[in-house]
């Protein structure tokens, strides 16, 4: 089935706190080293775009918090979430592909199709619980970020990165995580900045 309904949430009282909020959505910011990463992608001749998404999919699998949606009035538990991205579209645009997750890279590379440039712009946005939503602002190596919602009760994190940048000496790749706090709180995003980390120093397929 790829979940199970919890009857027992352990954030219960925080959840119904925070679903009556119109907006209960907030962000943080971060930057992630992408010297170690980035070598692998090269040596692969693997896209940059897709595999920051993959890899930081790798990190937050392990992290329970990250993968409690509400489904059909019930808090549910996946086994597995996906990555969904904004992808680019002819004229300047952009729409939305989604890729099945496994924990073999190689095999995730070989499998994902990324639309061609001269796609049309398809914004048919799959509303699932199973995904973790990406974009991209490859200009600008921000130092904030903040996505767009629809539904106070959605719990998939949307998840930008921006434009690697040098200092000190390393790589680094800035990182906005926008999380619904009616399921993830402070102590968890901690916990996925320290995975994150984990996964990019430690890259490999």
């Amino acid at each position: 089935m790829g979940y199970r309904i919890v009857d027992d949430y352990y954030r219960s009282e925080t959840f119904e706190f925070f679903r009556a909020y119109r907006n209960p959505f907030y962000s943080v910011s971060f930057k992630l080293p992408f010297g170690r990463l980035k070598a692998l992608l090269d040596e692969r001749g693997w896209r940059v775009y897709l595999n920051l998404c993959y890899f930081f999919t790798r990190a937050v699998q392990p992290l329970e918090d990250f993968r409690y949606r509400l489904r059909d009035g019930e808090i549910v538990l996946h086994d597995v979430i996906h990555p969904g991205l904004t992808v680019p579209a002819a004229g300047g645009r952009f729409g939305f592909a989604f890729f099945d997750y496994t924990s073999d890279a190689a095999r995730f590379n070989a499998e994902a199709a990324m639309p061609p440039p001269d796609a049309g712009a398809d914004l048919r946005e799959r509303h699932s619980e199973i995904y973790i939503y990406y974009t991209a602002i490859p200009g600008i190596p921000f130092t904030g970020l903040t996505h767009a919602s629809d539904d106070p009760t959605d719990g998939a994190p949307r998840v930008g990165f921006g434009k690697p940048f040098r200092e000190g000496g390393e790589l680094w790749v800035p990182v906005g995580v926008q999380v619904n706090h009616a399921f993830i709180d402070g102590r968890a995003l901690g916990e996925l900045y320290e995975r994150a980390v984990e996964c990019f120093e430690s890259a490999e397929a």
